[in-house]
């Protein structure tokens, strides 16, 4: 049975391999078959041995299918790895075509919204979390997702109330940054000041969100200016940022600060 079934992932699964894995495959058999010799018509004292080592080739065999096809992953992962290199129309067509399975779809669907929030479909972007929500009202990454919806559209209290709740949830106190900047666009000034010191140190791995919370700090008189170099490293990411929501609310202030700091990088 185990050889039947190395058979069949052989056939199916060996054309997608890396050249790595294939030699590796070629070597492993060559030994499993010089094993398999030696244990059947080797001298009897060379028979238990070999195999024995035949067995653990067997086994060893078996780790390199499990590695070699590590790439083979759900849909939902081949969507999720889309969505993080900016692939949005790939992660749309895979997770459009996902069944909606109860409580195991609400991933999917909040990755949906946010796929659709990135390409600017934001209708659709409300849809698909809403349904996410009607199946799991509490999940935090769906409310941390409507908020990035209603801070897109302007809508800058029920962004901050749905950051609140998704933080109420259990999402990552990184989500705080956003309830900063969403208290600063509403015009309130200690609490974004509040939210935005108590995640900085979490913003260290994260210099484009980092950077975007020491402009805020600094317009706020609270912190210094934030560093040219900086500046120079991140300054692509909210002009990448201020494209994707232009037209919108949130686009006009991502507009005025990507110029205000290109005037920086460009001042002597």
């Amino acid at each position: 049975m185990l050889f039947r079934r190395l058979a069949r992932d052989l056939t199916r699964r060996l054309p997608e391999w890396d050249a790595s894995a294939k030699l590796s495959l070629a070597i492993a058999v060559s030994l499993l078959l010089a094993l398999l010799a030696l244990g059947f018509f080797g001298p009897d004292v060379t028979r238990l041995p070999a195999r024995i080592g035949a067995f653990g080739l067997l086994i060893s065999i078996q780790l390199l299918f499990l590695w070699a096809n590590r790439r083979d992953v759900s849909p939902y992962h081949q969507a999720q790895q889309h969505f993080i290199a900016g692939e949005y129309l790939d992660a749309r067509s895979i997770l459009e075509a996902m069944p909606e399975r109860g409580r195991a779809s609400v991933d999917a669907l909040v990755l949906l919204g946010n796929t659709y929030r990135n390409l600017g479909q934001f209708e659709m972007c409300q849809a698909a979390l809403q349904r996410a929500l009607a199946i799991k009202p509490r999940h935090a990454l769906a409310h941390y997702s409507v908020g990035k919806l209603n801070l897109a559209l302007g809508d800058y209290r029920a962004a901050s109330d749905c950051f609140q709740r998704a933080i109420d949830g259990g999402a990552p106190d990184t989500v705080r940054f956003d309830l900063g900047l969403a208290d600063y666009l509403l015009g309130e000034p200690a609490a974004a000041a509040r939210h935005l010191n108590a995640v900085r140190s979490a913003l260290v791995d994260d210099p484009a969100h980092l950077l975007l919370l020491q402009y805020i700090l600094f317009s706020l008189n609270l912190g210094r200016r934030p560093d040219t170099a900086l500046i120079r490293e991140n300054l692509a990411f909210w002009r990448e940022e201020m494209s994707k929501y232009r037209g919108v609310k949130y686009g006009d202030f991502l507009t005025e600060v990507v110029h205000e700091l290109s005037a920086r990088l460009a001042s002597p």
